[in-house]
């Protein structure tokens, strides 16, 4: 395979991704859909075993039946036109955990507990199928980071999967009795090479997993492949919390009863040790696990996690605030004094009443006083002397009475008849006001 070739008339292959013990991974175009996906190709000297050929499209198969964000998902199978066969995967960016163990180390207890519980549903789904994974490792397990920038774990490489009697009969057809698998995360019934293995197994290997991601170490190991496998089924280990303190008794127990190497005293299901794994992140983060989801770069944590399937929000309506005593004394000062600056520019606009009054009493008073002089003069008969006419007048000149005018004179009532006497035309009110 060469970068530029084309697979089936469709798949352009883009560059190489990795290369295991049984094939090649290939970043890869469709050409029709313009969608890149990943090609998994079996290497050429195994496409020629039976077994091999047909544990790979168990694969296939497998991943098809597992619906589960936990597991990578497989799209399409086929034959190269040199008869290599092939399975056609999402094409996933990120790191494998076999990368993160040697740039960064172990992880946090609670991150530990929850990606672990995370792959343990994956698992739980392939389990309930009938199909066990029997090569769990650090390598086939990937942190993948999607469109949204969150890190999810998957599965991958079930190359090696056994078809239990749970699953469909045509899948069934295994090479009994031989050793298969990563050694140092082999179960104790793997490494005899018993036939009966059941989703127990990958429990074990879910429990070094969780032991080397909290110390950093496998909890078995040898110098060669023999003692390893005399480790595995005869040697003790050393418990998690001696190499790390952090974790916790209730996480270290947990850990062995993974390790159990009778697996009738082992953890039953990757339901159950997801279940528990899952109890334990939830005591050590103070949060409901919501399934694992991290993020890829550092931010800060959600203000409310998302609720589980057993979880329901309830809104609570807030309390009354009630109003402070200072509120209301700030507002009753502010409407005084509007109230007071609305009277003072009333009584401005308003006219000078008092000075008026007083005007008018006076010269009332002042007209009262002459009109009283003037009636005493008359009582005394002292009449009013007229004033000068001036030269020219016609006052003494006789009358004619065809120049009297001829129009109607107005009846207008008089009081009772007195001395005729001309009176002073000032006489009474001589106030201008009036």
């Amino acid at each position: 395979m060469q970068p530029g070739d084309l697979v089936s008339g469709k798949y352009r292959l883009l560059r190489q991704l990795g290369r295991g013990g049984m094939g090649s991974v290939w970043a890869a175009r469709n050409e029709l859909t313009d969608r890149d996906f990943a090609i998994k190709f079996l290497l050429p000297e195994l496409a020629q075993n039976r077994d091999a050929l047909h544990r790979f499209f168990l694969e296939a198969r497998a991943c098809g039946q597992i619906k589960h964000p936990a597991v990578v998902a497989v799209y399409d199978m086929g034959q190269a036109e040199d008869g290599t066969p092939y399975l056609v995967m999402e094409l996933m960016e990120g790191e494998g955990l076999d990368h993160r163990l040697e740039r960064s180390g172990v992880f946090r207890p609670g991150e530990a507990a929850a990606f672990v519980a995370f792959i343990a549903r994956g698992l739980e789904e392939a389990h309930i199928r009938g199909l066990v994974h029997r090569d769990l490792k650090p390598g086939n397990v990937f942190f993948a980071i999607d469109d949204r920038g969150e890190v999810v774990p998957k599965v991958l490489d079930f190359g090696v999967s056994k078809a239990t009697a749970l699953a469909d009969p045509k899948f069934v057809r295994t090479n009994t009795g031989a050793v298969l698998g990563s050694p140092a995360y082999m179960s104790p019934e793997q490494a005899r090479g018993d036939e009966d293995i059941d989703g127990r197994s990958d429990v074990w290997s879910l429990g070094v997993i969780l032991y080397e991601t909290l110390t950093g170490k496998t909890p078995f190991d040898g110098a060669n492949y023999n003692q390893l496998m005399v480790s595995i089924l005869m040697d003790g280990h050393r418990p998690a919390i001696e190499l790390n303190p952090a974790i916790g008794k209730e996480l270290s127990d947990l850990v062995e009863l993974a390790l159990e190497k009778d697996r009738d005293k082992r953890i039953r299901t990757a339901r159950e040790l997801a279940e528990r794994l899952e109890s334990i992140a939830t005591r050590i983060t103070g949060t409901p696990y919501p399934g694992f989801t991290g993020r890829a770069r550092t931010m800060p944590p959600p203000p409310k996690p998302m609720p589980t399937p057993t979880e329901t929000w309830v809104e609570v309506p807030a309390a009354r605030r009630r109003t402070s005593p200072a509120v209301w004394l700030s507002g009753g000062v502010f409407v005084a004094a509007i109230v007071g600056m609305g009277g003072l520019a009333v009584l401005r606009t308003r006219p000078p009443l008092a000075e008026v009054a007083s005007r008018s009493v006076s010269v009332m008073t002042d007209g009262r006083t002459r009109l009283v002089r003037e009636l005493e003069r008359l009582k005394e008969g002292d009449e009013p002397k007229a004033p000068p006419k001036p030269e020219g007048s016609t006052d003494d000149k006789a009358i004619d009475p065809n120049e009297l005018p001829t129009a109607t004179p107005t009846y207008q009532p008089r009081g009772p008849s007195s001395p005729t006497k001309k009176r002073d035309v000032h006489d009474g009110v001589t106030s201008p006001g009036f």
